[in-house]
């Protein structure tokens, strides 16, 4: 065989051998027996900031751990509008790492209203769409 086929074949075993390792598993992931899956860890917690830039969504999100740095470059217009500051976020990761690219969501859950008065009726304040109506005093 000339030297160049030789060449040319070890290449693209190569460049087939590293793109397999890159995205087989993540499109492998999700056809693959539950035993047979990476353990993944499962963290809870509070959403402190959102940043919006042009390409990506960063989450600075608190837990119990510690902070988690979240980037997400995929889906960035359905991020931006699901996630807000405050909400409880539930994310599924590798390992818990402070610096994270595009990690699933798994829950998001917006924080509790403050409790409502008995009734229906609006509170004092005007709240809840009601309006205060008070006499002038004379």
């Amino acid at each position: 065989m000339k030297l160049w086929v030789v060449i040319l074949l070890l290449l693209i075993g190569m460049g087939l051998g590293v793109g397999g390792t890159i995205w087989t598993p993540q499109l492998v992931r999700q056809y693959a027996p539950e035993f047979l899956r990476a353990k993944r860890e499962v963290v809870e917690g509070d959403v402190e900031r959102k940043v919006r830039e042009q390409d990506r969504v960063l989450l600075t999100v608190q837990t119990p751990h510690g902070t988690i740095l979240a980037t997400f470059k995929k889906r960035v217009g359905e991020i931006d509008l699901l996630v807000q500051k405050g909400d409880r976020l539930t994310l599924v990761l590798r390992r818990y790492e402070p610096f994270v690219e595009d990690p699933v969501i798994e829950r998001v859950k917006r924080p509790e209203p403050g409790p409502r008065p008995a009734g229906g009726e609006p509170s004092p304040s005007g709240g809840a769409g009601g309006v205060s109506q008070e006499k002038p005093s004379q």
